[in-house]
Parts: structure tokens; sequence; C-alpha cells
């Protein structure tokens, strides 16, 4: 039965078998839906046929609904107010309101821009389901294009991909040498080798392309110590290492944003030689942009602008 209401049954039809519960009449129906008194006739018995049971008891004058038509009613009443409730959505996902939007997030975006850019957007889009996903490049494009995901916001590197994906760069992500505020360091001037070596260094892991670069940062700076150092997978583990301990890292300084704005870490006035390391979003270029992502790329200029007024994008 339920195979046979879904491929059989249409919204019209049940429409005209409340509009003759409501007026008692297939004429009175007609001229409320500005049909036909023969068109009305005709779907109320298209809507019986199908279900196989009347649902109106017809009386010498007009009409009037039996148990079946009743459930009609009920049930077509809650079937006509989603179909409304849908009209609603779209118009929210034009507007980019509503509707879900699926970010993917590189390791740094994730940990550093995203979480102020996404908290700004669930201001101004409260019913705009938001998920992220984080990973590698080489994981998230083929994400991307496959359409399970609207966009990926960090560090731009190339990747084998088809002609279709572009890349947008927004913003830097310079490295930096971080400590915990009040660490030694700070008092001792231009830190060496043999200070780092003093004091320890974290880093992330040289299977992650971060860690790989971080150290080409450090042998170029001539700071790479000559002695094994301690490395994670977890920026998280990295944070609350130097947070509590003498512990220096060398990071995108965006990754711990955070921290640098409060004061509970500072940038260690140490000249580091990096290359340019530009950060922004990918996308495809045949996709129409929905409101939901402008938005977002929006929050994440408005987020950038407030970043370059501290200082931290310079």
């Amino acid at each position: 039965m339920r195979q046979k209401l879904s491929s059989r049954l249409r919204l019209r039809q049940v429409e005209i078998v409340i509009a003759v519960a409501e007026q008692g009449s297939f004429l009175a129906a007609s001229h409320q839906l500005g049909l036909s008194q023969p068109a009305v006739s005709k779907a109320v018995r298209e809507i019986e046929a199908v279900l196989g049971q009347p649902v109106f008891d017809r009386m010498p004058r007009g009409v009037m609904i039996n148990p079946f038509g009743r459930a009609v009613v009920e049930r077509g009443r809650a079937m006509l107010s989603l179909v409304d409730r849908l009209g609603d959505d779209i118009g929210l996902i034009e507007q980019g309101l509503a509707g879900t939007l699926v970010i993917g997030a590189l390791p740094t975006a994730a940990s550093s821009v995203l979480p102020a850019t996404l908290g700004r957007l669930r201001v101004s889009n409260p019913d705009l389901d938001i998920r992220l996903v984080q990973g590698r490049t080489v994981e998230l494009m083929p994400q991307l294009e496959s359409g399970k995901l609207d966009l990926i916001v960090g560090r731009l590197y190339e990747a084998d991909t088809s002609k279709d994906v572009q890349r947008e760069t927004i913003y830097h992500e310079p490295i930096s040498m971080l400590a915990r505020a009040g660490h030694p360091l700070f008092e001792e001037g231009e830190p060496d080798v043999a200070a780092l070596r003093r004091y320890g260094l974290v880093l992330p892991s040289l299977e992650q392309r971060l860690g790989q670069e971080v150290d080409s940062v450090l042998a170029f700076s001539n700071l790479l110590p000559d002695r094994p150092t301690l490395r994670s997978t977890s920026i998280s583990f990295i944070r609350e290492l130097i947070l509590a301990s003498d512990v220096v890292t060398v990071l995108p300084r965006l990754m711990l944003a955070g921290d640098l704005i409060r004061g509970a870490v500072r940038m260690v006035p140490v000249p580091l030689m990096s290359v340019s390391r530009p950060a922004g979003i990918v996308s495809l270029r045949h996709r129409r942009r929905a409101a939901s992502v402008l938005a977002l790329i929006a929050a994440l200029r408005e987020h950038l602008h407030e970043l370059r007024q501290t200082g931290l994008l310079d």
C-alpha cells in the first residue's frame, strides 16, 4: 500500500479532498479552488481509487466525510504544511540563512582562523547547519570534487586536481617562534641554538607537511637543533605543553592566535627565514557559490581584517 500511495498519490488530489471536506460539497470546493466541478469530482474519484476506499459519503445535499476521508485530511494537512515549510526553507537557503554548509578545513585553518570565523557566522546565520571536516589536502580534495564539500579553507598547497578546481589567496600563514608569556627567553635577547637546546623544542611531526615546513624554516635560519626534539601531530598537545613549561615551539602563529591576543603566548623576537605561505579557499569553478558560502567568506574576511589590526598577519 505504501509503494502504491507514494507512486500514485498527488498533493493536488489531497488539497482537493481537504477543500471538499471543509466546504461540504464538490460545487463549493470547485468555487474555492477555481476549478470546474467535474475536475473536483475526478480528483476525488482518483484518490478513492488509489486508496481503494471512498473518502466521502454522498448525501442528498452535498457530501459527508467518513473515517477514510478524515485520515486523508489529517495527514494531508500535515503534508501540505511540510511543503509550505519546504518553500520557506528554500527561500532561507537562497539568502544563506539556512541549509547545510560543509567546510573542508586544513589543520592550521581549523585551529586558527575558522573558530572565530564560524562563531561570527553563527551569529549572523543562526539557522545554518555548519559541518566541519578536517583533513589534509590529499584527503579533502576528492571530497570537494565529488560535491561532498562546499569549499576548503586553509593553506593553498598545490595538488593533482582537475582543471575545475580554483584556489583564491585571502591571507598568509607566517611561521613564528612562540613561547609562554613570562618565558626567560624574553629576558635574554635573541635566542640561538644553545638557548633552544637548553629550553627544548616541541614541533609538529615530520609526518605532517607542516612539520617539514617548520624544519625547513629552522634549517634556513640556522636554528635547527642538533639533538632530537619532542614532536606531536596534536596542536592541542603542543599548545598545552608550551603554556605549562619553558618549552618553545615554532608554528604558524595563527594557530595560537587566541593565546597571542589574550597575552598567554608571545612571539619570540627572532628572525626566521620563511617562504610565503598563501592560504585561502579552494572551490570548484563550475559550481555557483551559494549564499551560505558567500556569507562564510565574508565572515572570514572580517575576522582577518581584525587580525591584521593586531599585527598577527604582518
